[in-house]
């Protein structure tokens, strides 16, 4: 089980994350976990000290203030952290993300991006390649990052509503930029997993070419509905909550589809501490339903479009092309 490593999670105070967060610490690992806001902060200490102590806490779990992954501004906060303290990391866990399903206009980040895309995908492409530099290369190191099966047509889930198609990119810039041509709020959100996917898969092809030996791995968590307002749905839930409610408890409780917040977080942390991922280029899991309200972690296919290097590489392209445009030059990986 790896111990004493350091770990930089994103999205670890609410929902998965948490979870998370708390079977890391109960390790003795070196947490480092952006915040967006003081409130948020002080809402996740508070929840944090129902499971360790003050000192316990001073000692594995350090938090970088201020970091809203809408805003690229931010992110290089992250980096200069890490070099004030002289951290270098043994894992990056990419987890943080939104949607807003159900709303008829787009949101948009700092720099005027569509905000599912600006903070599911972008900011986390920007981070990883400002951080590379500063990620331990041996054997138990790796990038996690959360997706979805909502990324594939073909899923359940992701053959509901709108869905995933990046359409060789054709269009797509004018689609997440001031035009917002054609926007659908869950085709977005899917499109963002579905991005996901396309850069863990040009990454790891970037890291073997110089012999790296960090694993780079995308999981799906399912289907997780947090009761928290902080969790996963707490933008798309206020479109239409009656809808919201009756959906949740009808994947809870009727249909058993829904996994378990916590579960899900104790997922991710397995994720981080299982020796099987050590030094295996690039993997997809999934937690699949395997039974009335019993899911199981299992590798799995991406779909067809997510298979496609040569869309993972224009995708990274537009990706380091938005990040420059705005003055933020990514290192090259």
């Amino acid at each position: 089980m790896i111990k004493d490593k350091n770990i930089l999670l994103t999205g670890g105070n609410s929902g998965i994350g948490f979870f998370s967060t708390i079977n890391l610490l109960k390790t003795q690992n070196n947490l480092y976990i952006p915040i967006r806001s003081l409130s948020r902060k002080e809402e996740f200490s508070l929840k944090l000290i129902k499971y360790f102590d003050k000192e316990y806490l001073d000692k594995y779990l350090n938090i970088i203030d201020n970091i809203d992954l809408a805003n690229l501004e931010n992110i290089q906060k992250v980096r200069d952290y890490l070099i004030q303290k002289n951290v270098s990391l043994d894992v990056v866990i990419l987890n943080a993300g939104l949607q807003y399903t159900g709303a008829f206009y787009p949101k948009v980040s700092k720099q005027g991006i569509e905000l599912t895309f600006a903070v599911n995908h972008l900011a986390h492409f920007y981070l990883v390649n400002i951080l590379t530099g500063l990620i331990n290369n041996n054997n138990e190191s790796r990038i996690i990052i959360t997706s979805s099966d909502v990324h594939d047509p073909e899923s359940p889930g992701g053959n509901v509503g709108e869905r995933a198609g990046l359409n060789n990119l054709i269009n797509f810039k004018e689609e997440i930029t001031g035009k917002y041509i054609n926007f659908n709020s869950d085709k977005a959100y899917k499109n963002s997993k579905l991005c996901n996917i396309l850069f863990a898969k040009e990454l790891s092809k970037r890291l073997q070419m110089q012999a790296s030996k960090i694993s780079v791995i995308t999981w799906a968590p399912g289907l997780v509905i947090p009761d928290e307002d902080l969790g996963f749905f707490r933008y798309s839930n206020k479109f239409n909550i009656f809808g919201y409610l009756v959906f949740s408890s009808i994947a809870k409780n009727i249909l058993g589809i829904s996994e378990n917040v916590e579960n899900a977080g104790n997922l991710l942390s397995q994720i981080v501490f299982d020796s099987a991922f050590n030094n295996i280029k690039y993997l997809h899991l999934s937690n699949k339903l395997v039974f009335y309200k019993k899911h199981k972690l299992l590798k799995s296919t991406v779909s067809e479009e997510a298979s496609k290097n040569e869309l993972a590489l224009k995708l990274w392209n537009l990706s380091e092309e938005l990040c420059r445009s705005f003055g933020f030059v990514s290192f090259n990986i």
